[in-house]
């Protein structure tokens, strides 16, 4: 009898913590999800508001990000 309820008792042991593991885990991801959500939406309503309002397109955007390190020497070679 020993060994039935041994096994049925670290049976439910390990669903128990199995179903904690899965709840403690999606917690996880909605947690990280939720902050990563903000500046996502963010991002996505400047990209739309660029492309629709003044025909920019993601592409013309990335072209000056990745030159902004550049324009930026420029403007303060100019000051000085």
């Amino acid at each position: 009898m020993d060994a039935v309820f041994g096994a049925v008792g670290s049976q439910l042991v390990l669903l128990i913590a199995a179903i904690a593991v899965v709840v403690l885990a999606f917690q996880l991801f909605f947690r990280i999800l939720s902050v990563g959500l903000v500046p996502l939406i963010g991002l996505v309503a400047i990209f739309a508001a660029l492309q629709y309002l003044f025909g920019i397109s993601p592409k013309q955007l990335w072209f000056e990000v990745s030159h902004l390190p550049q324009m930026a020497m420029k403007f303060f070679n100019s000051l000085g």
